[in-house]
This record gives structure tokens, sequence and C-alpha cells, in this order.
């Protein structure tokens, strides 16, 4: 094990000093919580998919997927705030948040899960919708922009790392979860953010926990599948494919502190992507840059998709 990856391991738990106490929430956090929301459910190939937006419908759509054993109110702190000028809606892909699990999961599945969600929540009504993806969100996004782009303004990548070939993860990420813990306070407080960092978004982080388990006979465990990443056949595509058959422009942003999008893919991919593509840092965050910033990111996503910018 690397000094870096032990030092990672090392970072506690965000909410562990609350020992699963409610942390004060911020009032710009409150406000953007008592946005009102409208929910659903649709389903998706024998799964029920959950689905979550706000702002009226008939205006510009922008879809939102979460990444990878997350959910959909990852978004809480940050869909409201751009809700002057979008219909904005956020989907639980299958086997996470309160959508339905599968026995095989696979990247073009969720794609069509997308597809649906975005028809329900009424973001084609006036046009082609932007979607945006958070890190294994982000590849779903782009498997979605291989599929179905032609339908959508862009797809906005947000901390995914796009490497060449030969340095592609083959292995899935190590199973988690299926614990049962009589109370919310102990699994609240052992919330970790993976990669582990530090978030001092500590309430924004507590919103999403709380959101993260589920009532269960003996207490609560976390909602999504806990054999998730054994059941996903997915084998991540040639960059210059995904360069080449997308469907719609593509975007990438990343947190400026992130350990996954370093510089040197960074770089790999502003090369492989082109000089048209938008490439955005975001100050003062890591991976998890929807937490990180949140508000900072909804800015810059207005920004993008004010400029011109996937109109094509």
């Amino acid at each position: 094990m690397s000094k870096a990856t032990q030092a990672l391991r090392e970072i506690p738990p965000p909410l562990k000093s609350f020992g699963g106490a409610k942390p004060p929430y911020p009032d710009w956090l409150n406000r953007l919580l008592a946005v009102s929301s409208e929910t659903g459910v649709v389903e998706v190939d024998g799964a029920a998919i959950a689905w979550k937006a706000w702002g009226d419908r008939g205006k510009p759509g922008v879809m939102l997927v979460h990444g990878g054993v997350a959910h959909k109110q990852w978004w809480d702190a940050l869909a409201p705030a751009f809700i002057e000028n979008r219909r904005v809606a956020a989907i639980d892909l299958s086997g996470m948040g309160d959508s339905g699990h599968r026995d095989v999961y696979r990247m073009p599945l969720y794609a069509q899960e997308v597809r649906a969600v975005a028809e329900a929540a009424g973001l084609f009504e006036t046009g082609k919708p932007f979607l945006a993806g958070h890190s294994f969100g982000g590849f779903v996004a782009m498997v979605a922009a291989m599929e179905f782009g032609d339908e959508l303004a862009g797809a906005i990548i947000l901390d995914s790392p796009v490497r060449p070939p030969d340095e592609q993860r083959s292995s899935s990420p190590p199973q988690r979860g299926g614990k049962v813990y009589a109370d919310m306070a102990t699994p609240i407080a052992r919330f970790r953010l993976l990669p582990p960092q530090p978030c001092e978004q500590v309430a924004v982080v507590d919103h999403i926990a709380r959101n993260s388990l589920k009532a269960v006979e003996g207490g609560y465990s976390w909602k999504f599948d806990v054999n998730l990443w054994a059941k996903l056949e997915y084998q991540r595509r040639d960059p210059d494919v995904l360069r080449d058959t997308a469907k719609c422009p593509l975007a990438f942003f990343r947190g400026a502190d992130t350990t996954l999008v370093t510089d040197e893919i960074w770089s790999f991919m502003a090369k492989t992507f082109g000089a048209d593509t938008p490439m955005i840092s975001i100050p003062e965050a890591q991976h998890h840059l929807i937490l990180d910033q949140p508000l900072a990111v909804a800015s810059a996503l207005e920004t993008l998709m004010q400029s011109g910018w996937g109109q094509r």
C-alpha cells in the first residue's frame, strides 16, 4: 500500500465527531432543502426507477446522475440553486437509492433508465436537455451520449477519469454494505466518502447519509445493493471511441484538488477530446465537488449551459 493510499484511509469519517447527531445546517442549505420538488417512479426493464425533480415543467431540462452507491439526494444542495431557468431532475439508478435491484446491471441499461426518467420528468418538453453525471454517473452519462446523445444538448462529466486504455480499471470495486445497525446514529457517524476525503460541508454530508439508510428488520441498513459491483457488467470504452461516437458535445469538470482526475489524466483528456471541449476545474474541491462546492458547481453548470455550448 502506498503512503498516499494509507493517508487517505486514515482520514476520519466526516461525521464521526458528531456521533450520529445532526450538525447545524447553514441557512443557505435549509433554503435549498425547502424548495418544493416532485417525485415519481418509472419502470425500466422490470425495475422501478425512482426520480426527483425541481422547477417548472416547460423550462429547459437538466438531467443529473449520481455516483456509485449514491442516490438522487446527493444533488439536493445543488439542483435547486439553478431552477429559475431550468427544470432539473435527478435519478436513483437501479441498485441504488430507492430504485429496484437487478440480477445484472449493465451500462446501456443505465442509459435507458436515464432516458426514461428524463421523459417522465418532462425534460424533453422544450427541446434537448443537458445531462450531467458525477463519478460513476459520469461514465453513465458517457454511455448515454453514445446511445441517445442526438436527443441531448450536451453531456457534462464531473470528476470521472478518462484514462488511456492500458490504464483503465479492470476489476470491480470491493463489495460494501450489508450490515444491519440497531440505530441510525452508528452508521451516520461511520458514513465515509469514497474515495475518502475530508469535507467541510458536514451538513450536506449529513443530509446525504440520512437519506442513504432504510429501515429493515432489526434496525437500519444502507439502501444500495450490496452485490452491485459483482453484478455489474461494464468494460470501459477506448477514449477515442467515446470521442468519435458521442452524439452530443461533451464537457468535463473536476475538483481542482481531486485525487482521481490527476493533472496527468486531465492533460490526457484535454488532448484526447480537443480544444473545443470545455475543461473546467472547480477551486477548493476534491473528487466530491458537488458536496465540497455545490453552489460553485451549480453556477459553473449554469454559465456553461447559457454560453451557447452544446447547441449543435
